[in-house]
């Protein structure tokens, strides 16, 4: 499968293409300043292109299979970069003929769904208000807008540069969180990495969202 990957020089695109590559994949590492992007592998490329032209974007995807998106933006507010980088990438993906997204967004992106569990979640959750929400209107707008396309979004959360934890992931479809006994509020970015790009190739969370917790 031919994958391109947006937010490629951060710390958890950098590990989705790592394991994109290992599992067989070719990769293109589609970024702003490719020259942050140290990785080398014969299967991947790096293409400069703005996350939010959907001509530079259309012209990355061409070809390609699939997208997966671990871009990530600033908390601090105004924060449009989710909504704004996901309205041209799905412009792109029509234009360009490609069907399957991945995404990655974070637990309690409808910060009214912490409401009850305790002071110091409220507390982590208000400090992240803007981020978490306008990642909710970027699940929303998917919901709503992208029905032709084959998307998933991935809820993880805390992530932590941890190794992988070698275990089968909690799994929630539909879950704003995962919580309770045994079940970790941090993850490493290893495990997610692996598991958005399990998501290529399994239709089971198809235009759903899905939240994700390794156990403690």
């Amino acid at each position: 499968m031919k994958v391109g990957v947006l937010g490629a020089t951060g710390r958890t695109g950098q590990l989705v293409i790592a394991e994109a590559l290992k599992r067989g994949h070719s990769v293109t590492a589609i970024a702003r300043n490719p020259d942050k992007l140290k990785q080398k592998h014969d299967n991947l490329s790096v293409v400069k292109a703005s996350i939010f032209s959907v001509e530079e974007l259309t012209e990355a995807f061409r070809g390609h299979d699939a997208v997966v998106s671990a871009l990530g933006f600033s908390r601090n507010p105004p924060v449009t970069g989710y909504t704004e980088s996901m309205k041209a990438a799905v412009a792109a993906m029509r234009a360009s003929s490609v069907k399957r997204l991945v995404v990655l967004t974070a637990f309690y992106t409808d910060v009214t769904a912490a409401q009850g569990h305790g002071f110091f979640l409220n507390l982590f959750v208000k400090f992240l208000k803007h981020l978490l929400t306008n990642m909710r209107e970027m699940e929303q707008y998917l919901e709503s807008e992208a029905g032709d396309l084959d998307w998933t979004v991935v809820r993880p959360g805390g992530l932590n540069s941890r190794a992988a934890r070698d275990q089968t992931l909690v799994q929630r479809e539909g879950a704003m969180a995962i919580s309770g006994a045994g079940v970790a509020s941090y993850i490493p970015r290893a495990n997610v990495a692996r598991f958005m790009v399990e998501q290529l190739e399994d239709d089971r969370y198809g235009r759903k969202a899905v939240a994700i917790a390794v156990n403690s």
